[in-house]
């Protein structure tokens, strides 16, 4: 009877490691290789620092290494692997680029709510938003960072009690255009458009808010004393004190 047990136990394991066994087929190798390296593209276009792929690379060496050697089942898993390390390097380069993106925008409304109109912090505004446009990331989301403490230094430093400005405008201007003018609207162009109020250089306005359209234009939302109307106007038409800007047909 033992003899028995011992012969029913021996084919059980035998075909427990037959099971254990299975086959690897070149195409599906070739399929796991091929979804890694997607995944791994789909990392890279999104410009990721060093570190975001090095579990990939490491992984997809050693998948390579054992496919050549034969061991293709060894190799099929740390193909997988790699894919999975790509998929969760994305997802977590995907949550930093978000970050920044809020830093942007969060950014631009603290600028855009500063008076008076900081030139210096506008312009580096803008030049950490062409980076990321460029996805050259790279120290982007420390750069933020000094910028939005910057921002809010010159918020305490401010001391201005009134957000007024002086209307101005050269002489070349009046004489082809009138007055300056003051617009209903801004269009998805960045135009003004819709004349609700005409300004004579020397007249002073109440600045509600700026809007920060592109590197060249910043708008500013005015109400006008006399009338009460309110509108926009192109930030170059308003100084604290009076200065020479170029015309350019506003």
């Amino acid at each position: 009877m033992k003899k028995y047990i011992i012969i029913f136990l021996a084919l059980v394991l035998g075909a427990v490691g037959c099971e254990k066994k299975v086959k690897i087929s070149e195409q599906e190798l070739e399929q796991a290789f091929t979804q890694a390296e997607q995944a791994y593209q789909e990392l890279l276009a999104n410009n990721p620092p060093t570190p975001y792929t090095y579990h990939y690379r490491s992984l997809i060496s050693r998948a390579e290494q054992a496919k050549a050697k034969g061991e293709l089942e060894e190799a099929l898993n740390l193909a997988k692997q790699a894919e999975e390390q790509a998929s969760l390097a994305l997802v977590a380069w995907r949550q930093e680029l978000e970050r920044v993106k809020e830093k942007l925008v969060k950014a631009k409304s603290e600028l855009e709510g500063l008076f008076p109109i900081n030139h210096y912090l506008i312009s580096r505004f803008w030049e950490l938003y062409s980076r990321y446009r460029s996805k050259k990331y790279q120290g982007l989301e420390k750069e933020l960072d000094k910028l939005l403490s910057e921002i809010e230094q010159e918020k305490k430093a401010s001391v201005f009690p009134e957000r007024k400005m002086t209307v101005v405008a050269p002489e070349e201007y009046i004489k082809r255009w009138g007055n300056v003018r003051v617009y209903q609207e801004i269009t998805p162009e960045g135009k003004l458009r819709g004349v609700i109020e005409r300004i004579p250089p020397g007249m002073q306005v109440k600045v509600l808010k700026i809007r920060l359209f592109s590197p060249n234009l910043i708008f500013c939302y005015v109400e006008v004393p006399l009338s009460g109307k309110q509108g926009w106007m192109l930030e170059k038409y308003l100084s604290y004190e009076v200065g020479e800007y170029s015309d350019e047909g506003y």
